[in-house]
C-alpha cells in the first residue's frame, strides 16, 4: 500500500530521514514514534508529496508520489492528512466545511456531499453540531470534525500528525476513540504520537525513528516489552511510566 525505497530527505544539510525503507500494508495501523524532532512529520508529509524527498522513491497504491510527473492533486485527494491544529475554515460552519472539497475537488453532487457529510459527522459522534462554526467548537470537537472532513474524501490511506498534542486529557480521549474505530474499519492508517498506551492497543506495527533513521520496527508487544536497542528502550523509558 504504502512503500519506502531508500528514501532521504536533508534541509540545508540536515539529514532529516536517512535512507528510509519500510512497507505498509493495506489496512494496516502503524504508530510512528520517537522524539520531537526526529523526522515523523516529515515522514508523512513525504507521502503526499507536501514534501519532496531527496533520494529515493515512494510509492501509494503503486503509484509513485516522488515521480516528476506525478499527479499531486490525486494523490492528496486519495491521502488525508490531519495535522496538530484542525485547519477549519472559521467562516463556514461543519457542514460546510465538510462538504467543501468533495464539491470542488472530487465533483461530488452537493446532495450526495451532505448525505456523506451526515454519515461521518454520526460516526464521529458530532451529528448534532452540523451548523455550528469552529471557534463554538471544543478542540476535540474541532479536531474530530477535522477526521470527519478528510474522510469525506474517501481517502485510501489516513495519516495523524500528533492529533492530540493539543488537547486536554478528555478531548484526547475523544479524538483517539475516533482513531480506534478507524483502525477497526480497517483503515489504513499512520498515526505519529506520543500516547503510549495508544499505540500500544492500537498499532498493528509501532516504527520508532530517531534522527531521521528507523532503529527498529515490529508488533507493539515486541517494541514495549522486548526493544532490541539502547536507543529504543531510553526512548520509552521516558514516556511509559
Amino acid at each position: 500500500m504504502i512503500r519506502f525505497e531508500n528514501v532521504s530527505k536533508s534541509y540545508k544539510g540536515l539529514n532529516v530521514l536517512k535512507n528510509i525503507n519500510v512497507n505498509i500494508e493495506k489496512g494496516e495501523t502503524i504508530a510512528l514514534i520517537g522524539q520531537s524532532g526526529c523526522g515523523k512529520s516529515t515522514f508523512l508529509k513525504c507521502i503526499n508529496g507536501l514534501v519532496p524527498v531527496c533520494k529515493g522513491k515512494i510509492f501509494v497504491d503503486d503509484i509513485e508520489v516522488t515521480a516528476k510527473n506525478a499527479d499531486l492533486n490525486t494523490i492528496r485527494s486519495e491521502v488525508g492528512i490531519v495535522f496538530q491544529q484542525y485547519n477549519l475554515f472559521p467562516h463556514l460552519n461543519v457542514l460546510k466545511n465538510i462538504i467543501l472539497a468533495p464539491i470542488k475537488v472530487k465533483k461530488i453532487h452537493e446532495n450526495e456531499a451532505r448525505i456523506q457529510a451526515l454519515c461521518l459527522l454520526e460516526k464521529v459522534g458530532l451529528l448534532d453540531k452540523i451548523d455550528k462554526y469552529p471557534d463554538q467548537l471544543s478542540g476535540g470537537q474541532a479536531q474530530r470534525v477535522a477526521i470527519a472532513r478528510s474522510l469525506a474524501m474517501q481517502p485510501k490511506v489516513m495519516l495523524f500528525d500528533e492529533p492530540t498534542s493539543a488537547l486536554d486529557p478528555q478531548m484526547k480521549q475523544e479524538v483517539l476513540d475516533t482513531i480506534k474505530e478507524l483502525a477497526t474499519d480497517g483503515m489504513t492508517m499512520i498515526v505519529v504520537t506520543h500516547e503510549m498506551n495508544f499505540a500500544r492497543e492500537v498499532a498493528d506495527r509501532v516504527i520508532f525513528l530517531s534522527r531521521g533513521q528507523i532503529i527498529e520496527e515490529g508488533t507493539a508487544e515486541k517494541i514495549f516489552d522486548n526493544p532490541q536497542s539502547n536507543i529504543t528502550r531510553e526512548f520509552l523509558m521516558k514516556y511509559i511510566k
